[in-house]
């Protein structure tokens, strides 16, 4: 006991990191608090909490009370309100607790809401044949599963006690106990809710954030609340972090049963392992670099959803959601503007070592612009406005994206046995502009997704991709309904502001036809960082970035480079 008490001391005196540096619009304060979050605590607890003297933490065993016995001492220290039934414990079961600890809201309109930060505390301990990877018999010290949500969840609620005030909504930190039993823990709380569930806005869990690998963190439930995901991704920017935004409904994790009952989440989690479950889940394998920086971006997410004058309702439309569907989207077929009225095919000529592959009408729509100028199916079409083109995502560009009332198509008729000819095109409708097609997303409501980007246009070039989120056209929020017209208002370059996998940067997108200068070095200032090599090697071989200025899009040749 003596030694069990040193090691407490030790935890809970280690002085708090360093401050390095601000942390956007939030005071001098709160970015204190902030840097109390620190990969030497992390350590700290880790080593108590995943040591051998633990077992495992196996729920219902001596290790296991004597966790629970730890995290009640910090929640002591760190001055938080017990929240159990008993003090900070909420027995149930066969002797099994969650350990539960309330920091009060500051707002007398908001305290009355909650907020649920979760993870749980327990692991295998010895293990069974059902429940282990490996050998059972060993100790099983879960560092990552989940000793290192737990050790997060700590150093998170310390920091929200060393905040100036505290936020306007109250927050719950909730380590359950008998996850590895088939989440008995939080099942129990959600049937004998130690706060009213009614009150209730959203459940962060974190499981097994200890292994960083690339900056990937799985983020799961986003959906469950409209605007959840814009949240995160804001409170990214200043860490990184590639997200993996998954549609499933995970029901494996803590915080599956509260989604049962209509309850918003969000779950984060590092990616599975070769340890997991084995007994070889051990401290030295952490990221612990890595669990700092998402302990301390879930920190500042909370604080600010915390702070948040609303927070958005339980989305039941997630329920029929899932990552097939997602699929489904991405990987449908484009069903682009058909501005002239026909359609075309890529067709092999066999035996042509000259001309190996041409482009076939398929299909010319009834009183159509091609229709009207004589176009058949089965012509041959050869060049666009005197350009040679081959590719069925070049001719949907040039046609696409000109803004001239007509086009020149030089062709071969009769299923090119005719010489060629060229035939004038009416163009019906206004040109793309962006060259992607989008979705509304009630998971989403002020922005729009990207479902198919156009090979060769200005989203293409701007390195845009299906799955993205548009937030903003020219610093205005985006109005699903009256994209397109935001779109084709913009009569100069286009300022979006887009989220790609949690990063959110800003891109200048000139129109077709549009003539930009870049801002040196590199062009990825204007169309983003493909724009850069990948036209460069392709028009212009040898030559680098620095060597030009100047950028044309204009709908035909696709792109062209000037020094």
């Amino acid at each position: 006991m003596r030694f069990w008490c040193l090691l407490l001391l030790f935890a809970f005196g280690i002085s708090a990191g360093g401050i390095v540096q601000g942390s956007g619009a939030h005071d001098a304060g709160f970015v204190a608090s902030l840097h109390s979050i620190t990969r030497d605590e992390l350590l700290t607890h880790e080593a108590i909490l995943a040591s051998d003297e633990l077992e495992g933490r196996e729920a219902g065993t001596p290790g296991n009370e004597m966790a629970a016995q730890y995290i009640v001492s910090a929640l002591e220290h760190y001055g938080l309100r017990p929240a159990g039934t008993e003090g900070f414990y909420q027995p149930f079961g066969d002797g099994f607790h969650n350990v539960i600890g309330e920091l009060p809201g500051s707002d007398p309109s908001r305290r009355s809401e909650y907020i649920i930060l979760g993870a749980h505390y327990d692991h295998v301990g010895y293990g069974t044949r059902r429940n282990v990877r490996d050998q059972p018999g060993q100790v099983h010290n879960g560092a990552d599963d989940n000793a290192s949500g737990t050790c997060a969840l700590l150093e998170i609620a310390q920091a929200c006690t060393l905040l100036p005030q505290s936020p306007r909504r109250s927050l719950l930190f909730v380590f359950f106990d008998a996850e590895e039993k088939g989440l008995l823990g939080s099942k129990h709380w959600v049937a004998h809710p130690t706060r009213p569930l009614e009150q209730l806005k959203l459940m962060v869990n974190m499981d097994m954030i200890g292994r960083l690998r690339m900056d990937r963190v799985e983020v799961y439930g986003w959906r469950s609340a409209p605007g959840l995901r814009p949240i995160v991704s804001r409170a990214n920017r200043a860490y990184g972090f590639d997200l993996e935004f998954s549609w499933m409904n995970r029901s494996d994790s803590d915080h599956a049963p509260f989604f049962w009952r209509s309850i918003p989440v969000l779950l984060f989690h590092t990616g599975l392992h070769e340890d997991y479950h084995k007994a070889s889940d051990d401290v030295d394998k952490l990221n612990l670099e890595g669990m700092e920086r998402i302990a301390r971006w879930v920190f500042q997410m909370t604080y600010d959803l915390a702070n948040a004058d609303n927070l958005p309702c339980f989305r039941s439309g997630v329920t029929e959601e899932s990552e097939t569907r997602r699929r489904e989207i991405l990987e449908s077929p484009p069903n682009w503007r058909n501005r002239l009225g026909l359609s075309v095919e890529r067709y092999p000529l066999p035996g042509n070592d000259v001309t190996p592959v041409v482009l076939r009408v398929s299909k010319v729509l009834f009183d159509s612009p091609a229709a009207k100028a004589g176009i058949e199916p089965g012509d041959w079409i050869l060049a666009v406005n005197g350009q040679p083109i081959t590719e069925v995502e070049d001719f949907l560009t040039a046609t696409l994206l000109t803004s001239h009332r007509e086009i020149r198509l030089t062709l071969r008729s009769h299923h090119g046995e005719d010489p060629p000819i060229e035939k004038t095109v009416t163009v019906e409708g206004p040109p793309i502009k962006l060259g992607v097609q989008w979705m509304k997303d009630e998971a989403v409501p002020n922005a729009v997704m990207i479902t198919h980007v156009l090979k060769g246009t200005p989203a293409d070039w701007a390195g845009l991709e299906p799955g993205d989120y548009i937030y903003s056209v020219n610093g205005d929020p985006v109005d699903p309904d009256r994209f397109e017209e935001m779109i084709q208002e913009a009569t100069l370059s286009m300022t979006l502001e887009v989220e790609h996998r949690g990063r959110i940067r800003v891109i200048q997108v000139p129109p077709a036809g549009a003539k930009t200068t870049s801002l040196m070095p590199g062009l990825d200032h204007v169309l983003g960082v493909r724009a850069t090599e990948t036209a460069i090697s392709n028009f212009y071989p040898g030559k680098r970035a620095s060597q030009f200025t100047t950028l044309y899009c204009d709908g035909t040749s696709n792109v062209a480079l000037s020094p």
